[in-house]
């Protein structure tokens, strides 16, 4: 393992000595595969293109960064930085392998591929996606071995998606709404009863001291919290959205934008606003905090998938769909 962390470190070496010329493009390329841009990104989809090609799209980049969290956790490997002899361009408080970066960015673009018909819109997606995966090794955030096993990742549940994912919306479809939700709060229970399990396996194997002091944090299950929030919210709310507030995101593209502005302010207003609210209650790494936490995502998936369309509806933003 030593030679492959030794082999990777020379490459971002390598891609380094065009520092400090491309840390702004390659910063600005790395954003592409971070919550903050699918935060933005996603509900742009769902609200003026496809509600259908949105939601999948969310669904897979929650199922890919679960999948990615669980591993991430259980391998618990370092990252360039944390070895030194590169310059540390970037900063994350979790483990290496998988690069979550390289499995959201190809999960989420590889869905969009198959569903645009534009081949020059796809070469374009499949360049980001791969200067996504650079971006992370030039920044010393990632070894090449961590992009490739998280392109992986993301192949992963694509390919289970493909294969499974009618058959599961078809069912769920057929039973009734309060059964869709109770089968989504007890999905993202799920996420973190293996995020706990995760984190008690590998409790009797401490990390070198090495760079113990750069991973001081990463054994935290925030993040299994965050992603089981966001699927209730998702599942729950796109659940309500079919009942109550079944909305047609096709229109002119000035109403579409307007739409889109008012349901990314209320968005923004719950993410931003409810962490800044709750870290004023409790700290993260406390039980009241994970709580908090999984309400703040449930709420802000929630009104993505189904309280921005009511909202839609009533201001005859968007019309209802039969």
């Amino acid at each position: 393992m030593d030679a492959l962390f030794q082999f990777g470190i020379r490459i971002t070496q390598s891609l380094q000595t065009l520092s400090p010329a491309l840390d702004g493009f390659m910063n600005a390329v790395s954003f592409l595969g971070r919550i903050e841009f699918f935060l933005v990104f996603i509900p742009f989809i769902y609200w003026t293109i496809d509600r259908r090609i949105g939601v999948r799209t969310l669904l897979i980049l929650i199922y890919a960064n679960f999948l990615n969290t669980s591993l991430k956790l259980l391998f618990h490997q370092p990252r360039p930085y944390w070895l030194g002899n590169v310059k540390e361009l970037t900063i994350e408080p979790t483990y290496g392998i998988p690069s979550s970066h390289a499995s959201s960015s190809i999960s989420v673009g590889g869905y969009l591929i198959t569903r645009i018909k534009e081949n020059g819109t796809r070469v374009v997606i499949g360049v980001i996606i791969l200067l996504i995966g650079i971006s992370r090794l030039y920044l010393g955030a990632h070894f090449p071995h961590d992009v490739l096993f998280g392109w992986l990742v993301g192949l992963a549940v694509l390919w289970a998606i493909a294969k499974w994912g009618e058959q599961v919306i078809g069912w769920l479809r057929s039973k009734s709404l309060s059964f869709q939700i109770g089968i989504g709060f007890a999905n993202s229970l799920l996420i973190i009863l293996i995020g706990l399990l995760i984190r008690l396996i590998i409790s009797g194997t401490p990390d070198p001291a090495s760079y113990s002091s750069f991973s001081a944090d990463a054994r935290s299950v925030t993040l299994f919290f965050t992603l089981s929030g966001a699927l209730f919210g998702t599942a729950s709310g796109y659940a309500l959205m079919r009942q109550f507030a079944r909305f047609e995101s096709t229109n002119i593209w000035r109403i579409r934008l307007i739409r889109y502005a008012v349901g990314i302010i209320g968005l923004l207003l719950i993410y931003y606003g409810l962490d800044v609210l709750f870290a004023m209650i409790a700290p993260d790494e406390s039980a009241l905090g994970y709580i908090l936490r999984y309400i703040r995502y449930t709420l802000a998936t929630l009104w993505a998938t189904f309280l921005a369309p009511w909202f839609f509806i009533k201001l005859k933003l968007a019309g209802s769909q039969d």
